[in-house]
């Protein structure tokens, strides 16, 4: 039963994560570490979406660049500092190829950089949402059978779930931020996140999130509480009351 309980979730998980994160993906094709801007293949309008993903792309390829002929594992490697000025210099190149292929100034290019991302972090962080919740009502639940409330009244319990909800958020931050690390990476193909970490969710709204957290907790607590109280014999006898009572008095 409790294999059974763990896959439903997971099966209802697994195909956003899919069908999301494919939406995200940074282009694939032309892929280089020469610091090379390919043509795209087919025409595409210079919307602030499009302009995003090619600003992204370009970063990509300027970090790949740097890493290859400047990287820290590379003969090549001189410094931090030569590092970050040849995958500047490169990205700066490849956000002008990037303008001149749509006919805008690079100024353009460059603001876009980091934009229009509402869609990638709903990707990243939904699928996360459903398996936290699962596993806070999951906690809660045990909580209530280690703490029957109709033996041990409902005061030990929620001293419990209170005490689990402040765990919950403060380990959502550290799971999260390792969650959306590795969908990041997975989404643009690169396992060198670099500074684009600090462009994530969890880096830039760190005491809401937590927050969310601990509400979304207390949501899930609430809704064990319900079912659990009518699941207790309490309930069941309160339920039954008035038949008892209406058979008294035949």
């Amino acid at each position: 039963m409790a294999v059974t309980a763990v896959r439903l979730p997971l099966r209802q998980i697994c195909p956003v994560i899919f069908v999301l994160c494919v939406c995200g993906c940074v282009r694939r094709e032309g892929r280089n570490s020469d610091c090379k801007w390919p043509a795209e293949t087919a025409a595409h309008q210079a919307t602030p979406r499009h302009l995003s993903e090619d600003a992204e792309f370009a970063e990509d390829l300027a970090i790949r660049y740097a890493d290859v002929h400047q990287g820290l594992r590379t003969p090549f490697y001189v410094s931090g500092e030569d590092y970050t000025a040849n995958r500047d210099r490169c990205m700066a190149s490849l956000f002008e190829a990037a303008a001149a292929e749509h006919n805008i100034p690079v100024e353009q290019v460059r603001a876009s950089l980091g934009q229009n991302r509402a869609h990638i972090d709903l990707a990243i962080n939904i699928p996360f949402a459903l398996l936290y919740s699962f596993l806070a009502y999951a906690a809660v639940r045990l909580v209530f059978r280690r703490y029957p409330p109709a033996e041990n009244g409902w005061f030990p319990g929620a001293i419990m779930i209170l005490f689990l909800s402040f765990a919950f958020a403060v380990g959502s931050l550290l799971v999260g931020d390792l969650w959306a690390r590795i969908a990041e990476t997975n989404r643009i193909g690169n396992p060198h996140i670099s500074f684009r970490a600090d462009r994530l969710i969890w880096a830039r709204h760190q005491l809401a999130l937590s927050l969310s957290a601990f509400f979304l907790f207390l949501a899930a607590a609430t809704a064990a509480a319900r079912r659990s109280a009518r699941s207790s014999p309490e309930h069941a006898d309160v339920i039954g009351q008035p038949s008892l009572n209406r058979s008294s008095y035949l």
